[in-house]
C-alpha cells in the first residue's frame, strides 16, 4: 500500500469518528474531547504507516542495485534517500599497500572531511571495505544511516569489487608502460655508447686505412688491398648507422616527431604524402611509439604493398594522437604473431592506445592508430623522487629500496597521525617536534597534501583505530620508534613525554621491552651525533658560531 493511499485511510476512519460521535453545539468541550479521544489512535496508526513507508522506500530504493554504471548507481540511490546530494563513497584496496580508491579504480586519500561533512566506514567481519563521506547531520540519526548501509551492503560489495578490478588495469597499463620506459631508456643508453664508441673508433680507423693507402701509392698490390678495406669498412660503418637508427630513434629527440616523419618521408621508396597537425607537446614515449608505427608501416609499403603512393596523416584531438598510413597497394595486410606490427600494436597497447589495419584484397592497405597523450609513467621528478625515497629508506632502515612501490600516499598518511599520536598529538608536541616531523616527513619525499594533513591534523583518531587498518601492526615498532625521536629532538625525554609513550606503546601492542630497546637505540644514534658533530662539524665552524648536536 502507498503513502498516500494510507495516509487517505486514515483521514477517512478520522472522519468516521467525528460522524459517529455526533456534534454536540450546547456542549462544545466535551465535543472536542471525544474528538481527540476518537482520533488519538488513528493518528498514531497515520503515522506508523508513514513511518513504515519510509523504511520501506529506503529498502526499495536500494533494493537490486549494483547492476548500473560505475560509481553512479549506489550512491544515487543513497544519495536520495538519505537526502545528501554530496554524498559520496570510496573503497578500500586490495594489495599494492592497501589505501583507498574511488568507483572508477583511481588512488584516493582516506577522506579527510570539512566540518560539515563527516566520514563513515562501513565494514565486514571487523575490517573496512569502503566509507561515506555524508552531511554530518545523519549522525544525529544513526539507526537511518545504518540502515541504508546494511541496505545497501551487497551492492557496496558488488561496486567494490567492480572498483578493484579497474584499479588493478590501471595498475597493469602502468606497469606495462614502465617497461617500455625502461627498454627505450636501455634501448638509448645502447644507441649512445653505439654512436660516441664503436662507431667513432671504425670512422677512425676508415680514415687510418685511407692515409695508409696514400703512403703506399708506389705499391699497387697493396694500395688496392687498403682501398677495399675501406670500402668494406665503410658498409660497415653504414650498416651500424643504420642499425643505432633501428635502436633508437634519436632524430625524435632531436626533432620532435614532426621532424623524425619528415626523415621518413623523404627516404628513398614510395612518394610519401605527409600531413601533420600536432599543436601540442607530446610525450616522449608517444612519439617513439608513432615513429616506430609508422616508419614499419612506411617498410611493409615498400616491400610488399605493390602500391605507387602512400599517405602518412597525424594529428591531435582530444587529448589522443590518431596516426594513418594508407598505401593504394594490393591490400591483404594481417599482423602475424610474430611481426613488427604485432609488436607494435602491443606497445601502443601498453600506452592505452589501440592499433587498427584495414587491408581488403585489391583496395590497398590502412593502419590506423590511437594513443592517449596522458600517460601514467613517472616524469624526470618522480623519478628523481623515488631514486631519494630508495635511498632515504635503505640508509635509515637497511630494508630494500624496492619496498618504497608498495607503499602509498595514504599508507604514509597514516603512519604519520600514528607518528604524531604516540608522541603526544598537535596538542601536546613542542615546535621543535613540529619542525622535526615534517622535515622528516619531506626529507621521505611524503606527498604535499600528506604534510599538510599531518600538520594541521586535529587529532581525532585514536591508536587503537589506527592500528586496526591493514599493514599498521606489522609496522608500529618503526613508528613508534620514529616518535620516540621526535620526541628526543628537543632534549631528553620528560616524565610527560615518557608517560606518554609508554601509554602509547600499550595502545598499539608493543611490549615494555620492545619500548626500552627502542628508547635505548635512540639513546645510542644520539650519542653517535654528539661525537659526529664534534669530530666533523664543530672544527669547521667559524669562532664564535655555535652549534648542537643531539
Amino acid at each position: 500500500m502507498s503513502q498516500g493511499v494510507r495516509i487517505g485511510v486514515a483521514l477517512v476512519a478520522l472522519l468516521a469518528v467525528v460522524a459517529l460521535v455526533g456534534l454536540d453545539l450546547d456542549r462544545p468541550y466535551v465535543l472536542w474531547l471525544e474528538l481527540v479521544a476518537g482520533a488519538a489512535p488513528l493518528v498514531l496508526l497515520a503515522w506508523y504507516f508513514i513511518a513504515r513507508t519510509a523504511d520501506e522506500r529506503l529498502v526499495l530504493a536500494l533494493a537490486g542495485l549494483g547492476t548500473g554504471g560505475p560509481d553512479t548507481t549506489v550512491r544515487d540511490a543513497l544519495r536520495r534517500v538519505l537526502a545528501d546530494p554530496d554524498l559520496d563513497i570510496v573503497y578500500t584496496q586490495v594489495g599494492s599497500g592497501g589505501g583507498w580508491i574511488t568507483g572508477l579504480g583511481e588512488q584516493t586519500a582516506r577522506p579527510v572531511p570539512p566540518m560539515r561533512r563527516a566520514f563513515t566506514p562501513i565494514e565486514r567481519d571487523g575490517k573496512p571495505i569502503a566509507g561515506l563521506v555524508h552531511d554530518r547531520r545523519l549522525l544525529r540519526h544513526p539507526r537511518r544511516l545504518q540502515a541504508a548501509m546494511d541496505a545497501a551492503s551487497l551492492a557496496l560489495d558488488n561496486e567494490r569489487l567492480k572498483a578493484q578490478l579497474r584499479a588493478e588495469l590501471r595498475e597493469v597499463r602502468a606497469s606495462r608502460s614502465r617497461i617500455i620506459d625502461a627498454g627505450d631508456r636501455e634501448l638509448q643508453r645502447v644507441e649512445r655508447n653505439l654512436h660516441d664508441g664503436a662507431q667513432q673508433r671504425l670512422v677512425g680507423l676508415a680514415l687510418m686505412f685511407r692515409l695508409a693507402s696514400r703512403r703506399a701509392a708506389g705499391d699497387l698490390e697493396l694500395t688496392v688491398l687498403l682501398d677495399d678495406a675501406a670500402r668494406e669498412l665503410s658498409d660497415a660503418i653504414a650498416e651500424l648507422r643504420e642499425l643505432t637508427r633501428g635502436i633508437h630513434p634519436a632524430i625524435v629527440d632531436d626533432t620532435g616527431l614532426r621532424g623524425a616523419l619528415e626523415s621518413l618521408a623523404e627516404r628513398p621508396g614510395l612518394p610519401v604524402e605527409l600531413e601533420v597537425d600536432v599543436s601540442v607537446s607530446l610525450p616522449e614515449v608517444v612519439e617513439v611509439a608513432a615513429y616506430y608505427l609508422v616508419a614499419e608501416a612506411l617498410t611493409n609499403a615498400n616491400k610488399h604493398a605493390n602500391a605507387a603512393h602512400v599517405a602518412v596523416h597525424a594529428r591531435t584531438r582530444d587529448g589522443v594522437l590518431r596516426l594513418t598510413v594508407s598505401d593504394d597497394g594490393v591490400g591483404g595486410a594481417a599482423p602475424s604473431p610474430r611481426s613488427g606490427l604485432q609488436g607494435l600494436a602491443d606497445r601502443i597497447g601498453a600506452l592505452g592506445g589501440e592499433v587498427k589495419i584495414d587491408s581488403p584484397l585489391g583496395s590497398g592497405t590502412t593502419v590506423t592508430a590511437d594513443i592517449p597523450l596522458a600517460q601514467t609513467m613517472l616524469t624526470d621528478d618522480e623519478q628523481r623522487r623515488m631514486t631519494a625515497l630508495r635511498w632515504f629508506v635503505h640508509e635509515n632502515w637497511d630494508m630494500p629500496g624496492e619496498v618504497v612501490d608498495q607503499i602509498s600516499d595514504e599508507d604514509n598518511l597514516i603512519a604519520g597521525k600514528v607518528m604524531l599520536l604516540a608522541a603526544g598529538g598537535n596538542a601536546r608536541i613542542t615546535e621543535r617536534e613540529r619542525e622535526w616531523l615534517i622535515g622528516y616527513l619531506t626529507a621521505a619525499r611524503d606527498a604535499d597534501w600528506v604534510i599538510e594533513a599531518v600538520a594541521t591534523y586535529d587529532d581525532s583518531d585514536t591508536l587503537e583505530d589506527l592500528v586496526q587498518l591493514p599493514g599498521i601492526p606489522e609496522t608500529v615498532r618503526g613508528m613508534l620508534y620514529d616518535a620516540i625521536r621526535m620526541c628526543f629532538s628537543d632534549g631528553p625525554l620528560t616524565p610527560d613525554e615518557l608517560g606518554h609513550l609508554e601509554r602509547s606503546a600499550a595502545e598499539l601492542g608493543v611490549t615494555r621491552d620492545d619500548l626500552d630497546e627502542l628508547r635505548a637505540i635512540v639513546e645510542a644514534d644520539a650519542e653517535l651525533r654528539r661525537r659526529r658533530f664534534n669530530t666533523i662539524v664543530a672544527p669547521v665552524l667559524p669562532r664564535g658560531v655555535s652549534g648542537k648536536s643531539r
